[in-house]
């Protein structure tokens, strides 16, 4: 049963991707981590060489963000074509790179795969040239701009469907957190939401700085301050490497312990419904030509999809803070 309003009419368009049935969303962090907090670009060449040289890369995206500890992740958001490919490349290929950069960073993944049941996007923008948006026809959205449209989105999650499977959230003892593989709980949920003003107005880049970008980082040091009260495993806001029309300038990664959770901050928490009421009040300013980029892909990884490992990296590092 849809959360779609009888004869409810979106106040502003919206746009996601005319993805055929078979499609699967299948991608992966992975990223070299900097104690100093000064990254080094020829490590992180050494990287993109090894991704572009595996079969199956679709392509790649570069961000990155200095983390509580004062480390600079440098971050590779891959895409491919099927989890084979990434899968023969996180044992090969991250096992070889971490060879050649032990001493000099640390290193990580986290890596998902989704049928096209468990996962959705929505764009702001048609202009949209990020993520799978790279590699398929937009088309207008017809579910949005209303409580629990998200879950309308994902056809599997109608009817309270894909409940997670990780019960207590609890942070481990630092001496607990592994630098082994670790095997995400089922029905885990990832969103990466992203931000560009590259293509906007001088009038709406303006109005994004003072009211919208607040709004939302404020949102986001909330759920890295509150992960157990928030059931947010991991909130990363990111700086992108080459901005552009279509392109991200900023973005946030983050994982919650199901679908539920990141609704039940969307929905009910202050600090998103102030990000809601400011987003709402910016398209209803700016649209129907509203140029600023406001987008996300939201999946939920069903048990046996998902996977994550931390080396030589410390331990407050993403996932592992609680799983093992």
């Amino acid at each position: 049963m849809k959360n779609r309003p009888k004869n409810f009419v979106p106040p502003y368009p919206a746009w996601e991707l005319n993805l055929p049935l078979t499609s699967r969303y299948v991608q992966c962090q992975v990223a070299l981590q900097f104690v100093g907090g000064h990254r080094d670009d020829s490590l992180f060449q050494l990287l993109t060489e090894s991704l572009s040289n595996t079969r199956g890369l679709m392509h790649y995206e570069r961000a990155g963000h200095i983390d509580a500890w004062g480390a600079y992740n440098d971050i590779a958001i891959a895409y491919w074509s099927c989890e084979e490919s990434m899968m023969t490349w996180l044992r090969e290929g991250f096992t070889d790179l971490q060879g050649v950069v032990r001493g000099k960073s640390g290193s990580w993944y986290e890596a998902l795969t989704a049928p096209r049941t468990h996962f959705e996007v929505s764009a702001s923008t048609p202009e949209a040239d990020w993520g799978i948006f790279r590699h398929f026809d937009t088309c207008d959205q017809h579910d949005h701009a209303y409580w629990g449209a998200m879950r309308d989105r994902i056809s599997a999650a109608e009817n309270s469907g894909l409940p997670g499977q990780l019960q207590s959230l609890q942070l481990l003892p630092a001496a607990e957190r592994s630098d082994k593989e670790i095997f995400l709980p089922g029905n885990l949920c990832m969103i990466r939401t992203v931000q560009g003003y590259s293509a906007a107005s001088p009038e709406e880049r303006n109005a994004y700085q003072k009211s919208l970008r607040q709004k939302y980082e404020q949102g986001v040091n909330y759920l890295n301050k509150h992960p157990v009260q928030s059931r947010c495993l991991s909130a990363r806001l990111l700086s992108d490497e080459q901005p552009a029309p279509g392109r991200p300038d900023t973005e946030t990664i983050a994982w919650f312990a199901s679908l539920k959770d990141l609704e039940n901050w969307v929905h009910h928490h202050s600090t998103h419904k102030a990000i809601y009421a400011s987003a709402q009040q910016y398209a209803n300013r700016f649209s129907p030509g509203m140029q600023l980029l406001l987008s996300h892909e939201v999946a939920v990884v069903p048990p046996g999809k998902g996977r994550a490992a931390y080396k030589d990296c410390h331990p407050d590092t993403g996932l592992r803070r609680f799983l093992r």
